[in-house]
């Protein structure tokens, strides 16, 4: 084993150690999390005082920079616990790590301390920040905020505008779009979140009204180039996000197969045999396990050969970012359809809302409708293998 791996190894057991360690806390309170429509203060402070909030920030500012496959093992044993959680994990912990990479010198200090913070991302430029004195003014409504009630800041996209309140555009004619760090006391929420699936996760809207930013809170949403960080942190934006979108239906998925084996005992009405007597289920059970086990072994091998690129000194190219995003896009397809198996083969009994299968069948289908699984991940990874370069960041 090499000198990476043994380190790495060590990292995971460490660290999937300490998610384990608050699985029965986020459990717990999955249900108070959906009553509440944001994840409830017992699980924040778990997962803060357990230090997932900074598992994937540079270490220059209090992050631990773990491995992306290992950041990604530890969102799915999280999500294992309660969906939301991992969810919100990923979020605040990927979004600052952001932050921590990108944001410049002057603004690092007051986001940074005294204490490592929790940062909203809403990476859409669904509003404006216009030009003036010494920084720029927020105006807008911006969506899908997951964890935005217990977050200390908000990572929000923007299309730039002049003095005078025009466009500032690329050279290619399309909008220039930014992003900025806002505190969200500066934030009118909205209670928006009322939706099927992610209920806990408290991805609410919000506006702001000619809120003031200086130019030091300004920064690209991700990307090459960090001001900090070490070799992870210098690859597109999407590529940065992998191990957080590929963590949380793999977790969600393996939690709804352990549902289904332990209830698989029960004898279904109108026969005498148990659900785990039968061949046909034991067949198709089978097979979900390796479809698990496949897309478990693609992700961390995706993420290994991506980590051990940049560790070459390698970049992360645009038909490399298609791959890891594609790769995405399948293991949530596949953890999507390992759900659905589970919720069908147990029966009415998954139908009634206090099931946990009934709620994990919600969260993911929820998660599979993020712009970050969408279609389009399964065109550029073609484009890609095809050696017909993929174009766009999305």
């Amino acid at each position: 084993m090499s000198r990476i791996s043994t380190q790495r190894q060590r990292e995971r057991t460490e660290w999937l150690g300490r998610a384990e360690a608050i699985h029965a806390v986020l459990a717990d309170h999955t249900a108070e999390s959906i009553r509440l429509r944001t994840l409830a203060p017992a699980s924040v402070d778990a997962l803060e005082e357990s230090g997932m909030f900074a598992i994937s920030g540079a270490e220059e500012v209090g992050g631990d920079a773990l491995h992306p496959a290992t950041q990604m093992e530890v969102f799915a044993e999280l999500t294992r616990a309660d969906v939301a959680a991992g969810w919100c994990a990923m979020i605040q912990s990927m979004t600052t790590g952001l932050v921590s990479a990108h944001l410049s010198d002057d603004a690092l200090n007051e986001v940074f301390g005294p204490s490592y913070p929790r940062v909203a991302g809403t990476a859409n430029p669904e509003g404006e920040a216009r030009r003036c004195d010494g920084g720029q003014r927020l105006n807008g409504r911006w969506s899908f905020a997951s964890g935005v009630r217990h977050c200390n800041w908000v990572l929000a996209g923007a299309r730039q505008l002049d003095r005078d309140g025009e466009p500032l555009l690329t050279e290619s004619g399309a909008p220039r779009i930014h992003a900025v760090v806002a505190p969200t006391g500066a934030l009118d929420l909205e209670d928006s979140w009322h939706v099927m699936g992610l209920q806990g996760t408290g991805s609410s809207h919000y506006r702001m009204h000619d809120v003031f930013v200086p130019d030091a809170f300004a920064m690209p949403f991700g990307g090459p180039n960090p001001q900090r960080g070490s070799a992870w942190f210098d690859v597109p934006t999407i590529t940065f996000l992998c191990p957080g979108h590929a963590g949380v239906p793999l977790g969600a998925a393996q939690r709804a197969l352990e549902l289904l084996r332990d209830a698989a005992t029960r004898t279904r009405f109108g026969t005498n045999t148990a659900i785990a007597d039968r061949g046909a289920f034991q067949r198709d059970f089978g097979i979900a396990s390796h479809r698990w086990e496949a897309a478990r072994a693609h992700a961390i091998e995706a993420l290994e050969w991506a980590m051990a690129k940049r560790e070459a000194g390698e970049p992360i190219t645009l038909a490399d970012d298609a791959r890891l995003r594609g790769m995405v896009a399948w293991v949530t397809d596949t953890c999507v359809e390992i759900v659905r198996f589970a919720h069908h083969s147990l029966g009415g009994a998954a139908n009634f809302e206090e099931h946990p299968l009934q709620q994990i069948l919600r969260d993911i289908q929820a998660a599979s409708q993020h712009i970050f699984v969408a279609d389009l991940a399964y065109e550029r990874s073609g484009a890609a293998w095809l050696e017909h370069p993929p174009r766009g960041a999305l």
